[in-house]
């Protein structure tokens, strides 16, 4: 490249340089995120899970969009309330590859990816939106650069490994700038095309983050208002939304319709914090904001000062852009004050009870983004309005320096998380009995495994002998696809936050949930009727007396309860109580219209037998024995697309505490199948989705496939073949 060329295109130099510089420097801060295989003790963890499982399910020919992942919370059917794009992608590239580059590289390689990506895909979609190329540089340089003090943004502590590893966010991060561009320019277009780009967008958005979904389907709203022309064009533009909006829905049916049918059996954790729920309240958030801790913790503010000058320049230029850029940060920092500001105005929005309104800062952010870039582009319009390339470089300049504050402060936070990593991936190499133990259990018949809870009785011990609060024994676990009973990651089943009090000396607790196999300290004193199998220098490898994921036990009574808070506070006094030990348990019928309780029992068996046994991980086959009239409880969690056959013949199920499945059987002995199955409408609704979404591309696509059509039946008539056919044709009639 010569010198001339730069003096020639300086600008573009510039601009180049600030997408570059931060690009590059996040690229090489976050290496180590694609180098280091380490397992998590964030949501990455179950994120790696249910890719392992989605292949898995792939290969054994189930549903890879509905299966069972049976490995924590004595299992849960995550796919029917979790969006499945991301893990999807992952598992096809996996494939694509030919199984040449192992799944976890290529589940790190796509976090990767996204994280230095991020800059191109802001200027790419503010370009779009009609910002100038300076104003967009300047945003794009300065969106991977946010620190917020852990709380779920934007900022990458939300995905490192020492963060939060909020991987489907990561993706919808990306793609809410993407859909806020393609949507901008459909509702401004007449074209009819641009109506399918923006309905095929929000699609891609829906099935990779529903949260985020719900945030963009708000934000659209506003956009139809706040960027118009004229009252006309609100209704114009208005129209355009529900046109792009109904196939959109359309088409996602088979993710969220399942979702809203089936959301009593999503558990909602009574110990998350109440400010997830219900945010912090204008006081503090505005305090941060003013600081410059909301978008800048632990440095100067100088990214707020942006976002403020693009504040002042929305106020003063009052296009389109800004007036909608304006109106959305101003829209979504209100509703991010949360409850405690809000109130009772919070019952307006849609699904408000369950909203974890924290979350709503993602989209403060996206528009605080789009912000910084109004602002910069305003001022590079001044720079620009006086002729000199000189200038506009020295202001491009000026930009960079600005955010070399943001990258010092990402450096030292970047490092610290790889040295984190190296000490915990280091401690896990060299400890050669953990891998001895993991071979153990391997050998061992089916069962769950425990070892210790994160921060309580021998759990903080099993931490590799780490200097920091990092990967404990369960999370290698985890990261095996082994299952086993350990502090829950999200609380999703209707279990998991009962694990919480599972107790090492109590058997009734490993009878309930089938721990058969213990890992402690080998230095750590355990209860007797553990008995040791493998030994080593670190760990001890102990098996439990279990009846196997399958018990008879006695129904002491038949509740109605209306929602999971009920049902904890009956289950909870119960796993602690004598009735567990006893294996006698309450029935419930859940979700019912009124809370009521009748004196319906049965008793127990009095002499079981368990014949055989076999677990899979959507299927469990069992032959079974009892004298009496009596109910088998199977050790997983209820739901209602577990299907149960006695002898042959489906059999009605029902929940049983804490939330197991359990089944009513007659004296004798019986085989016994219960299997997972995907819920009925998801296959034949995804089946409409794609149909959908075919449709919508033949659409747009229809001259092109027009032309090729014409094309084949014009070779097909030079062809030897047509020659042949037309000459015999005549004879043939």
């Amino acid at each position: 490249m010569s010198i001339r060329w730069i003096a020639e295109h300086r600008r573009h130099v510039v601009l180049g340089a600030l997408v570059a510089v931060p690009t590059l420097f996040t690229a090489l801060a976050l290496l180590p995120e694609l180098t280091i295989p380490v397992p998590s003790n964030n949501d990455d963890a179950t994120h790696f899970l249910l890719i392992q499982r989605m292949s898995e399910a792939l290969a054994r020919g189930e549903n890879p969009l509905d299966f069972w992942l049976p490995q924590v919370e004595l299992g849960f059917p995550l796919l029917v309330y979790y969006q499945p794009l991301p893990a999807i992608a992952v598992v096809l590239l996996h494939r694509a590859l030919l199984g040449t580059v192992d799944l976890i590289t290529v589940f790190n390689l796509v976090r990767y990816l996204l994280l230095i990506g991020l800059p191109l895909t802001v200027f790419w979609s503010l370009r779009h939106m009609g910002l100038s190329a300076a104003g967009a540089a300047v945003a794009a340089a300065a969106s991977p650069l946010l620190s917020g003090d852990f709380r779920y943004g934007f900022d990458y502590d939300s995905y490192l490994w020492r963060g939060f590893g909020l991987f489907t966010q990561l993706w919808a991060m990306h793609l809410s700038f993407v859909v806020l561009a393609v949507v901008w320019n459909t509702l401004r277009s007449k074209a009819q095309a641009a109506l399918v780009w923006g309905s095929l967008a929000i699609t891609a958005l829906i099935v990779t983050h529903l949260i985020y979904s719900y945030m963009m389907a708000i934000s659209f709203a506003v956009l139809v208002v706040a960027g118009a022309e004229s009252r006309r064009d609100v209704v114009r533009r208005l129209l355009r939304y529900v046109i792009i909006g109904v196939p959109a829905a359309l088409a996602t049916a088979w993710l969220w319709l399942p979702f809203l049918s089936q959301t009593a059996y999503a558990g909602v954790s009574p110990y998350l914090q109440r400010e997830k729920f219900d945010s912090y309240g204008a006081p503090a958030i505005l305090g941060w904001l003013f600081t410059g801790d909301l978008m800048a913790h632990g440095r100067l503010p100088l990214i707020t000062a942006m976002v403020f000058l693009g504040i002042v320049a929305a106020a003063i230029t009052r296009t389109p852009l800004a007036r909608s850029a304006l109106a959305l940060f101003v829209v979504w920092l209100v509703l991010y004050f949360g409850r405690p500001t809000l109130d009772g105005l919070v019952s307006v929005l849609p699904m408000h009870d369950s909203l974890l309104m924290h979350r709503f800062i993602g989209s403060v952010e996206l528009f605080a983004i789009v912000l910084i870039g109004i602002g910069a582009g305003w001022c590079f319009e001044r720079v620009g309005a006086v002729e000199s390339a000189q200038r506009f470089a020295l202001a491009g300049l000026a930009a960079l320096v600005l955010l070399l504050p943001a990258m010092s402060e990402r450096a030292a936070f970047y490092g610290l998380n790889t040295t984190w990593m190296r000490q915990t991936f280091d401690a896990i190499e060299r400890d050669v009995d953990a891998r001895t133990i993991l071979s153990a259990i391997r050998d061992q018949p089916s069962g769950r495994v425990f070892a210790g809870l994160r921060s309580t009785g021998y759990g903080p011990l099993m931490n590799f002998g780490i200097p920091f609060n990092s990967v404990r024994f369960s999370d290698l676990l985890v990261f095996n696809a082994i299952p086993l009973v350990a502090s829950p990651y999200g609380s999703a089943s209707l279990n998991a936050d009962l694990l919480w009090d599972f107790a090492v000396d109590r058997p009734e607790d490993y009878q309930l949930f089938n721990v058969r196999y213990v890992i402690a300290p080998a230095a750590t004193p355990m209860p007797e009727f553990l008995r040791p199998i493998t030994r080593t220098a670190r760990y001890v490898l102990y098996v439990a007396p279990t009846t196997g994921y399958a018990t008879y036990g006695a129904i002491v009574d038949r509740q109605s309860v209306k929602e999971q808070t009920g049902l904890f506070a009956i289950n909870r006094p119960w796993f602690n109580g004598a009735d567990n030990a006893a294996l006698r348990f309450h029935r419930f019928d859940y979700p019912a219209s009124a809370e009521r309780a009748v004196g319906e029992a049965s008793a127990g068996c009095s002499r079981p037998t368990y014949a055989y046994e076999r677990m899979q991980p959507s299927r469990l086959d069992l032959l079974v024995g009892c004298p009496d009239r009596s109910t088998l409880v199977l050790k997983i969690t209820y739901h209602p697309n577990w299907h149960v056959t006695v002898d042959g013949r489906e059999v009605a199920t029902f929940m049983v505490s804490p939330s197991l499945i359990g089944v009513a059987l007659e004296p004798g002995d019986h085989f016994v199948t219960a299997e997972y199955r995907s819920t009925p409408s998801k296959t034949p609704l995804f089946i409409g989705g794609v149909l959908i979404i075919v449709a919508e591309l033949a659409y747009v696509w229809r001259e092109r496939l027009r032309r090729l059509l014409a094309e084949a039946r014009g070779r097909a008539k030079t062809s030897g073949l047509g020659r042949v056919v037309r000459k015999r044709l005549p004879q043939l009639q």
